[in-house]
C-alpha cells in the first residue's frame, strides 16, 4: 500500500508539471517565497524518488525469497525418502569403574625447611594398572587447620609460594611430586588432603588425607 501511495504522489507531481502553460517562463524578479517553494518541491521529489527505489528493491528481494522458498519445497517434495534403518547400538563407554583402572598415592611425607613456616610436601602418584598409558590431569592440595579458635581450609593457591591453584599431572607409570607450602602466621595445621584427578573416564582419581601437626 505504501508503494501505491508514493507512486500516486509522484504521478500527481509529474502531472502538475506537464500542465504548466507552454511558452510561459519565470520572470527574473521571482519572489523569494516562490524560490523556496520550488526548492522544497524539488527536495520532496528527490525524496519520493528515493522511496520508490527503496520500495522497488524491497519488492524485488521479497519476490526472490518467495521464489527460492517455492523451489526448495518443490525439490524437497521430489526427493526420495531414505529407507529407515534400525538404530545403531551404541557401545557402552569404558569408565574407570568398569575398567578397574585407578591411581594411587604413595610415600606421602611432610618435611620442614630452613625457612620459618615453610614446609615441603612430597609424594608419588602411581598408575595401579601397570601399563604404559600416558595419564594427565591435576593434583589438588589443601591444608586444614585452626587460626585462633577458627577452623580454616587453605587451598594450594593460598599456601603455594607462586600462588598456583594446582599441580599439573602428566606421567606414564609414576610421577614424583615435591612442593613447598608456606603457612600463614598463627595457623596450626591439623591435616593435609591430596587429590589426584585424571582427565577422561578411563582412570578413576584418588584422594588421601593425612594428619599433620607442627610443634
Amino acid at each position: 500500500m505504501l508503494l501505491f501511495f508514493v507512486l500516486a504522489v509522484w504521478g500527481s507531481y509529474e502531472y502538475g508539471q506537464s500542465q504548466a502553460p507552454a511558452g510561459v517562463t519565470a520572470t527574473a524578479t521571482q519572489s523569494d517565497a516562490s524560490k523556496q517553494r520550488i526548492a522544497a518541491l524539488e527536495k520532496e521529489r528527490n525524496s519520493l524518488k528515493q522511496q520508490i527505489e527503496e520500495l522497488e528493491r524491497s519488492v524485488k528481494q521479497v519476490s526472490q525469497a518467495l521464489t527460492a522458498e517455492r523451489l526448495r519445497k518443490q525439490a524437497s517434495g521430489r526427493a526420495v525418502k531414505p529407507t529407515r534403518k534400525a538404530p545403531a547400538i551404541k557401545p557402552i563407554p569404558l569408565t574407570a569403574e568398569s575398567a578397574g583402572f585407578t591411581l594411587g598415592l604413595a610415600d606421602i611425607r611432610i618435611e620442614p625447611t630452613a625457612s620459618e613456616n615453610t614446609y615441603r610436601i612430597a609424594f608419588s602418584v602411581e598408575n595401579d594398572a601397570n601399563n604404559e598409558d600416558r595419564i594427565t590431569g591435576t593434583i589438588w592440595i589443601a591444608v586444614n587447620g585452626i587460626t585462633g579458635k577458627e577452623h580454616q581450609r587453605l587451598s594450594f593457591k593460598t599456601v603455594s609460594p607462586d600462588r598456583r591453584s594446582h599441580v599439573k599431572m602428566g606421567f606414564s607409570g609414576q610421577q614424583e611430586v615435591s612442593e613447598e607450602i608456606v603457612l600463614p602466621e598463627g595457623f596450626r595445621p591439623k591435616n593435609i588432603q591430596i587429590e589426584a584427578k585424571p582427565y577422561g573416564e578411563k582412570y578413576a582419581g584418588t584422594s588421601e588425607k593425612i594428619s599433620w601437626e607442627t610443634n
